[in-house]
């Protein structure tokens, strides 16, 4: 009996990290107010019973998903020196974590662009003035983010073709100007 309590336990995560990974792919392909739980129920391969089980709501899946995307992309936890030239490369990429164009997209729509806000404070703002450190630890985040938001925007919703390798050396030393505090 207690086998067969854990073996569902473990198939629940599974299913829950399937909804998850499937969820950050929709969110980030369509934005929260075109991406229903249907749709991601079906491409999950799970009954869209199971989301409102683990979840609850959609605007609890979306701000979960945030959450996921946050913790399975983040890059403040590597090492300070060559930051700006790994992550501006991460971003021209098309292989890219989705987590900024999630974010963006989630601006469109009043009751995601709540849970995107208070993600990104809680989750994104607040760790990486931590990971920065003083002096001006808030102020140097936000700017990180803002100009990390707009180039992605640009790189990857306005710009069709590559993104000139010049603006890509611009970014990466702005972005490594904001690490080091220049």
């Amino acid at each position: 009996m207690a086998r067969g309590k854990e073996t569902r336990r473990r198939d629940a995560q599974q299913t829950k990290g399937r909804i998850l990974g499937v969820a950050f792919e929709l969110f980030a392909e369509h934005g929260y107010a075109r991406t229903g739980t249907r749709d991601i129920a079906a491409a999950a391969g799970v009954a869209p019973s199971l989301i409102a089980r683990h979840f609850g709501s959609k605007a609890s899946l979306f701000e979960a998903t945030l959450v996921y995307g946050i913790e399975e992309h983040s890059l403040f936890v590597d090492d300070k020196q060559d930051f700006g030239q790994r992550m501006a490369k991460l971003v021209v990429s098309r292989s890219n974590p989705k987590l900024p164009t999630m974010i963006i997209l989630a601006t469109a729509d009043p009751q995601s662009a709540e849970i995107a806000q208070r993600v990104t404070r809680d989750h994104i703002l607040k760790p990486l003035a931590k990971w920065l450190g003083p002096p001006q630890a808030n102020a140097r985040a936000l700017n990180m983010l803002t100009l990390l938001n707009g180039f992605t925007i640009q790189s990857r919703r306005l710009t069709t073709g590559r993104v000139p390798p010049g603006s890509v050396r611009w970014f990466a030393q702005a972005l490594q100007d904001i690490v080091d505090n220049k």
